[in-house]
């Protein structure tokens, strides 16, 4: 078995106790692991506490095999698990009913994109539930993706895997769920999983109007516009291809919600409800007033009958959750434009401008405009 070597003990331990085995403490005196289950009444399973026994690696994979047997679950399935018993992780697979054997790269990328799109905002509503996170920017999001890791794709292809240590944050959400005391990572998890269930469930009983209406009258909503903007740009018109996600759970932990069962699979004439969802959901709440650093790109003004110049302005925003600048649109009374000059002549001048980013694409519009200055030191 690959990786077998890479298992030690105590994880293999708590790997059977997390699936129901428990520890015969009388064992341990003879340097032995003995768990039983009461569901197997006349199975036990063995292995030495010390990994530098001679037989430890045999007697791990009979143990592996044994639990395979037991469990019906693939032994090539459960190393992955038991090396990543400290961590929960999403399992996402793309359906093609084309070429199996490749994914166009364009879509691979966006994939990879959308699913750290769709922790962020999950993470978002841990931290602050609503119909739609203005910014995928919260510190604890971003330390979140940061301590996440890429897995290997595993038979079958076209799997990702992706996974997090369950104490990797130490950090408290307001959002009410079953697990008031589970550590955050696992209720970024939890929340992602029952949102989608939730969504999903939706789709295929045609209740979306209703929970839609719900998720507005909600003061905690579990489904945000931002989880349904990951989930539908999974989708390629082209591939005509459906998703199925699942979740794997630290073992360290127990799960007590039913979702953990349930694998989700969305359908390929899901994606189009599923986005329709987004755009009511993105409708209900629009961006707090925020402030924001960028570069004047191009001056578009007319002079007045008084003589001063004023009105739209493209500016470049550096936003934190995007990669590249974003550019926005901007109207400016006669004062503020004279400083967008400025900036715009001064080589490395920045401005600061507060005001309402809207969604939708670039060059988005930034409203509400309540300040914008050049930076001191930077003009």
């Amino acid at each position: 078995m690959k990786n077998l070597s890479q298992v030690n003990a105590t994880d293999l331990r708590d790997f059977l106790k997390g699936n129901g085995w428990k520890v015969n403490t009388a064992a341990l005196d003879d340097d032995l692991y003995v768990l039983e289950n009461p569901n197997f009444p006349r199975r036990q399973l063995v292995f030495p506490v010390q990994q530098s026994a001679a037989d430890f690696i045999d007697s791990t994979t009979s143990v592996i095999e044994k639990f395979s047997e037991l469990s019906g679950e693939a032994v090539q399935s459960i190393i992955p698990r038991i090396m990543g018993i400290r961590s929960d992780g999403l399992r996402l697979r793309v359906h093609s009913r084309m070429d199996d054997t490749t994914l166009p790269l364009s879509f691979a990328s966006d994939l990879v994109e959308n699913i750290e799109k769709l922790i962020k905002s999950a993470a978002c509503t841990v931290l602050k539930p609503r119909t739609m996170h203005p910014r995928l920017s919260h510190r604890e999001a971003l330390q979140m993706i940061g301590s996440s890791r890429f897995g290997q794709t595993e038979v079958g292809s076209f799997i990702i895997n992706v996974s997090c240590p369950i104490h990797a944050l130490d950090t408290q959400g307001s959002l009410e769920i079953d697990e008031s005391d589970a550590p955050f990572v696992r209720k970024v998890f939890n929340t992602m999983g029952k949102g989608i269930h939730k969504l999903v469930r939706s789709v295929e009983a045609d209740t979306l109007d209703e929970l839609v209406s719900d998720l507005k009258a909600s003061s905690s909503p579990l489904i945000s516009s931002n989880m349904c903007e990951a989930l539908a740009a999974m989708h390629d018109d082209d591939l005509s291809n459906a998703i199925g996600i699942g979740f794997s759970w630290s073992s360290l932990r127990p799960v007590v919600s039913e979702v953990k069962l349930k694998p989700i699979r969305i359908q390929r004439d899901y994606f189009s409800r599923i986005e329709e969802v987004r755009k009511e959901l993105r409708s209900i709440e629009l961006q707090e007033p925020e402030s924001y650093i960028g570069t004047v790109e191009r001056l578009d003004g007319d002079m007045g009958e008084d003589g001063l110049r004023s009105g739209s302005v493209l500016l470049a925003l550096l936003l934190t959750d995007e990669e590249q600048a974003v550019r926005s649109n901007v109207s400016l009374n006669p004062t503020q434009y004279a400083d967008a000059i400025k900036a715009h002549e001064t080589n490395g001048a920045y401005v600061r401008v507060t005001g309402r980013l809207r969604s939708g694409r670039q060059p988005r519009s930034l409203t509400e405009i309540t300040q914008f200055e050049l930076i001191p030191g930077k003009r």
